[in-house]
């Protein structure tokens, strides 16, 4: 797969998201 930028900002994007919510969760 070709990384683009809004591929790489929607990855950081979520990886952000996937950390608050397992914080929440602990």
């Amino acid at each position: 797969a070709i990384a683009t930028r809004y591929d790489k900002t929607a990855l950081s994007y979520q990886a952000m998201i996937d950390l608050a919510a397992l914080t929440l969760w602990l």
